[in-house]
């Protein structure tokens, strides 16, 4: 990779907006084009008009580029990827990498045959709630974690895009809420899952909005989990219970910097801890890119690769299976995944 990395943005959404809102004070980033069906949106594009383009394959023809952010909603994040690919550019993919895991393992395939660098958008785990209970795990202070509660529901009462979406919580939330366990807890490998998906009277969405599931981990560990779209308030509390006492942390929701963490030893009550007290709000768009861009320039692989991110995408292929199955399905053992998490 070239010191300064010149970058196809493809899809001037919000997620485009918010990672350029960072990349702009980024040395070594570059907008050299942007691809968008909308009219208004690509009129508002920060780049000169004939850097503005409504076909992706034509702006890959006629611009130089390192690297495609494909912004898109995830029906259309193959395609992208697939021409980004072909035509030599490490693409940046909005999550989830695909809504299909076989459409996500092709892809990753196509990036190593290619010897080209492929991530998806995992950004959640550096905000400051993440990074602080992944240190007081590391610390030991909760010994061996066993239990695990994560429950993380919101009031989205606008489906957008999402309203005939198929599995819109597994695919859309699911991915960050599996991504940030695995930054707190690194060695978890999925066992098997099994889950129930149900619709509100209230909602506005097509498909399975609310969903409740049970998470058996190799090493023993279990998680109830709890993620939806049509709460009719915000819900967000991650419970992690080991050998020397539990955590408990509640807030607003995942994307939140404020949290309240209260910890008891074994036996104990509860009492409110200031485990941030120190630590700064984080900009987790600016830690990822950091990461991203040491990474293409010959650092080690980070956890939003593709071929890493295929472990999050099997967790959440079986949860979808396991819904009309009723049973646990496995993970990490399934002849489907066992390519994905090798001898685990």
């Amino acid at each position: 990779m070239p010191e300064k990395i010149r970058s196809i943005i493809v899809g001037m959404g919000g997620i485009s907006r918010s990672m350029l809102r960072v990349l702009d004070e980024k040395s070594w980033h570059e907008v050299v084009a942007v691809v968008d069906v909308n009219e208004a949106a690509l009129a508002a594009a920060p780049v000169p008009e004939s850097a503005k383009f409504t076909d992706l394959e034509r702006a890959l023809q006629e611009t130089e580029a390192d690297a495609a952010l494909i912004n898109t909603p995830s029906e259309w994040h193959y395609a992208g990827t697939e021409a980004a690919l072909r035509a030599g550019l490490s693409p940046l993919v909005a999550k989830p990498l695909t809504n299909n895991f076989a459409d996500s393992q092709a892809l990753v395939a196509l990036a190593e045959q290619r010897g080209i660098k492929l991530a998806a958008g995992q950004q959640m785990r550096y905000f400051r709630h993440y990074l602080t209970v992944a240190e007081f795990v590391a610390s030991g202070a909760l010994g061996h974690i066993e239990q695990i509660f994560f429950f993380n529901a919101k009031p989205r009462h606008q489906a957008r895009n999402l309203a005939g979406f198929a599995q819109p919580v597994l695919w859309e939330m699911t991915c960050h809420h599996l991504d940030c366990l695995f930054a707190i807890l690194p060695d978890l490998v999925p066992g098997s899952v099994v889950c129930d998906g149900f619709r509100p009277s209230w909602t506005v969405y097509d498909s399975a909005c609310m969903i409740n599931g049970l998470f058996r981990f190799a090493g023993g560990e279990h998680m109830i989990y709890h993620a939806g779209y049509s709460s009719q308030s915000d819900c967000y509390e991650l419970r992690l219970e080991g050998s020397k006492g539990v955590l408990r942390c509640r807030g607003l929701h995942m994307s939140k910097n404020e949290m309240t963490y209260e910890f008891a030893e074994r036996g104990a009550n509860f009492e409110v801890v200031d485990l941030d007290r120190g630590r700064p709000p984080t900009i987790p768009w600016s830690l990822f890119f950091e990461r991203w861009y040491a990474w293409l320039n010959g650092g080690a692989e980070p956890h939003f690769s593709g071929r890493e991110n295929l472990k999050v995408l099997a967790a959440i292929d079986a949860a979808i299976e396991s819904l009309s199955a009723g049973a646990f399905l496995p993970i990490a053992s399934g002849e489907r995944y066992q390519s994905v998490f090798g001898s685990a």
